[in-house]
């Protein structure tokens, strides 16, 4: 049995999820709950020193990272195959892990808080505990940069870089359908190139960004159909996700979408 900790609308608990339901391991779900600050109880800083999520124990062994953890569980039971046996495959396949972990996943934060979580802490803070908050983020490069994005929502600058690296991900993959003919994003066999882009398509489309495939990138709409008749789409979020945090979130995002639309036809 592998334990995983995860957050449930945590992107990068998604991944693994996707990998634990494809090749049907057993696995439990322990809990972290960002918001309320689990991920610095001092028991499971133990775990993960980054104070991130997920973090999996399997066998009491230890394992972080998201993408480590997919590859982890890859060579933990090689079927079915996530990994390409194509070498240059592979490196393709480990390309779309590192711009997800080193450019998307940053921006994905900054564009989840301007169009969401901004809402939501000033409907349930008054002004001097938004300032709290935000004086107890210890650097203040980015103390002041969620500060901005608090106040400023999608017209802030910080979005409009963020959101522009979510529409490159979208182009990318659509470039990847093409040259590689589909059906998936390295061509006949679905992998863990598939997998670490899902979640993060499923953030967008919670927020009513759909427009920014559809009718426009139809490769990228039919990938995301196959992608969703996955018997492992499951995974994605954990079973247990509160329906009113996903409600609000596309509320928000609908608000948005027409000014967000107009940026990414700048």
């Amino acid at each position: 049995m592998i334990e995983l900790y995860q957050s449930y609308l945590s992107t990068c608990s998604g991944k693994v999820r996707l990998v634990l339901e494809e090749k049907g391991l057993d696995y439990s779900e322990v809990v972290i709950n960002l918001q309320k600050g689990d991920q610095f109880d001092p028991d499971y800083v133990k775990l993960n020193p980054k104070s991130v999520v997920p973090t999996i124990i399997h066998d009491g062994i230890v394992v972080r990272e998201s993408s480590v953890i997919c590859e982890y569980l890859e060579d933990l039971q090689a079927d079915p195959r996530l990994r390409p046996s194509d070498p240059w495959k592979s490196a393709q396949m480990r390309l779309w892990m590192k711009f997800m972990d080193e450019e998307v996943h940053p921006m994905t934060t900054i564009v989840t808080y301007a169009v969401s979580i901004r809402h939501e802490r000033a409907a349930a803070n008054t002004p001097e505990e938004l300032e709290a908050h935000f004086n107890k983020i210890p650097n203040a490069t980015k103390r002041e940069q969620q500060r901005a994005i608090h106040n400023d929502g999608v017209e802030s600058p910080y979005f409009l870089s963020a959101i522009k690296i979510m529409d490159k991900m979208v182009a990318n993959a659509d470039g990847a359908l093409e040259d590689f003919g589909g059906p998936w994003l390295l061509g006949e066999d679905y992998s863990l190139a598939d997998v670490v882009v899902t979640p993060y398509m499923l953030r967008l489309s919670h927020f009513s960004f759909d427009g920014m495939w559809e009718g426009s990138r139809p490769r990228v709409a039919e990938w995301w159909g196959r992608i969703q008749a996955r018997p492992n789409f499951c995974g994605v979020m954990s079973p247990d996700t509160p329906t009113a945090n996903l409600e609000k979130r596309k509320t928000n995002g609908a608000k948005e979408w027409p000014r967000v639309k107009e940026m990414l036809e700048l």
